[in-house]
């Protein structure tokens, strides 16, 4: 049994206050980034096995690409995954198969 979640890691730049003489606006040049990257995981609390997956975005053919990648994993293991109530999880397209 594996419980699985995913988690945004990033960089996110922000123009901050800046300290100059009264009625002097800064000038500075600044450019807004930002730059991240999804962390999906599945982890068992029983046998302490886990299994990673980075990925650019969090969306359905990424959740079934991190599937597919996952059911690759120790192929002779029945795996039940535990899956919180993330829109993606729940494809209306029968997207999600069976492997």
């Amino acid at each position: 049994m594996y419980c699985q979640d995913e988690s945004r890691f990033g960089m996110f730049t922000r123009n901050g206050k800046g300290l100059t003489a009264q009625g002097v606006k800064p000038v500075c040049t600044f450019q807004q980034v930002f730059k991240a990257i999804w962390l999906f995981g599945a982890y068992s609390p029983f046998i302490g096995d886990h299994f990673e997956l980075e990925l650019s975005h969090c969306n359905s053919a990424n959740f079934q690409a991190f599937l597919n990648e996952f059911s690759k994993e120790n192929t002779e293991e029945f795996k039940l995954i535990i899956l919180d109530n993330g829109a993606f999880h729940k494809e209306k397209h029968s997207l999600f198969q069976t492997i």
